[in-house]
């Protein structure tokens, strides 16, 4: 009953669908009125050939005849009667069997059933929802991130301005939530203050409101934005954006650390506390063919490969893993450690 009462109040809550209810009941109105006439019309001639029915029996004539049933067991005798049955009858065609239905659809049934489409969008998240990560933009990105998030286990929920976009990513599996990214309701409705991070990967303009929208309801929430301008950095990190990342620098830094002819130094790539993670091309060295246990990387620099990039795709390292020319390996160290690796390494050009 909840259900079906929030169904029938979202199904109201416009004055087009409130217009289109008042004129089908308008029209069942004149429906009701006219078989009331046909009755009444019905008794004055019926009393001409000497017959007298009951009211109901008047309304069920007209009904019968209207419907086209025409069960044959209430019949006029004079010709009056019978070209009064004709008019019944041709009017009946009309109402009955071309505007009711068509009526009743176009007014009720055809808005119901875009209303019932459309309640199975939420629009919010359960108050008890906590260390999600809510998404702003649906594009590569965010379709790489929520493999991701799925695969640890993290929640996440998706915020979509345009309902026919959120129906259908709802139905692909995406979990949703329909709302504009730029009211405070939207994220007041995701649980922001519970959240673990809020990710935007759109414009620069609209990452730049959805910080400062962010920012006005909660001040310790993580905000991870996209930049695509160099100019866009400063103005994102005064909105209270936590994080400003450019994609295109880091998508130029990747490819620069590819490019044939550089050394095979370590080229750091981030940090975790006092961990610098680095990244270093295999190629013309002797760690070329040999595995990780032969290469003795741990016991020469102090370094600890975490990782290997083979032809695009990440695999993680163990004692066995080969190291081969197209390798790039992930390494984890402190900076002395990064440092004694480049000194025995550096004089290796690919």
């Amino acid at each position: 009953m909840k259900f079906f009462t929030s169904e029938l109040a979202y199904f109201l809550r416009t004055a087009p669908t409130r217009r289109n209810i008042s004129l089908l009941f308008r029209f069942f109105g004149v429906l009701a009125a006219l078989v009331t006439v046909y009755s009444v019309i019905f008794h004055v001639l019926m009393l001409q050939e000497g017959r007298q029915f009951s009211w109901v029996t008047g309304f069920y004539w007209a009904l019968t005849v209207m419907s086209t049933l025409g069960f044959g067991d209430i019949v006029f005798t004079s010709d009056l009667g019978r070209v009064f049955s004709v008019v019944v009858l041709l009017s009946g065609m009309v109402f009955l069997l071309m505007l009711l239905p068509f009526t009743f659809i176009e007014f009720f049934y055809a808005p119901w059933m875009k209303a019932q489409s459309e309640a199975r969008a939420p629009r919010r998240l359960p108050a008890d929802t906590k260390g999600h990560v809510i998404l702003t933009n649906y594009d590569p990105v965010t379709i790489s991130l929520i493999q991701r998030l799925k695969r640890y286990g993290y929640k996440y929920v998706l915020v979509v301005g345009d309902l026919q976009e959120a129906l259908l990513l709802y139905d692909l599996g995406i979990k949703v939530l329909f709302g504009e990214v730029d009211r405070p309701q939207t994220y007041q409705l995701a649980q922001v203050g519970n959240a673990a991070m809020v990710a935007a990967t759109g414009s620069d303009v609209v990452n730049t409101n959805i910080a400062f929208t962010v920012r006005e309801l909660c001040a310790e929430v993580p905000v991870v934005v996209t930049a695509n301008s160099k100019d866009s950095v400063d103005i994102l990190q005064l909105a209270g954006s936590s994080k400003v990342i450019q994609l295109p620098e880091m998508m130029g830094q990747a490819l620069a650390r590819r490019i044939t002819g550089v050394d095979a130094r370590a080229h750091i790539v981030g940090q975790l506390e006092e961990i610098l993670i680095a990244e270093a091309t295999a190629a013309g060295t002797p760690l070329v063919g040999k595995t990780l246990a032969e290469s003795k990387l741990r016991q020469t620099a102090g370094v600890t490969v975490v990782g290997m990039w083979k032809r695009g795709a990440f695999e993680l390292a163990n004692a066995n893993t080969l190291i081969e020319a197209n390798s790039v390996m992930v390494l984890a160290g402190s900076e002395e450690q990064l440092h004694a690796y480049d000194e025995l390494f550096c004089i290796y050009h690919v």
